[in-house]
């Protein structure tokens, strides 16, 4: 069996992005490090990041740990 981390965070998608929502989404999740849209991140994998992904009108589309 599988746990779902993000699932505590997925209501978040499909609301507007600010950078209010990184700490939001860490503290329900346990995460330690949250990536917005504009930020600079290294693409090795890490299982305690999660990549916060919008559209053009800037409203979250997915949360992935990567």
């Amino acid at each position: 069996m599988t746990t779902d981390i993000l699932a505590p965070a997925r209501h978040v998608i499909g609301t507007p992005y600010t950078d209010s929502v990184k700490p939001y989404i860490l503290a329900l999740t346990g995460l330690h490090i949250a990536v917005g849209p504009k930020d600079f991140s290294t693409r090795d994998l890490r299982s305690d990041r999660i990549f916060i992904s919008v559209d053009e009108s800037n409203f979250i589309t997915d949360l992935n740990i990567a």
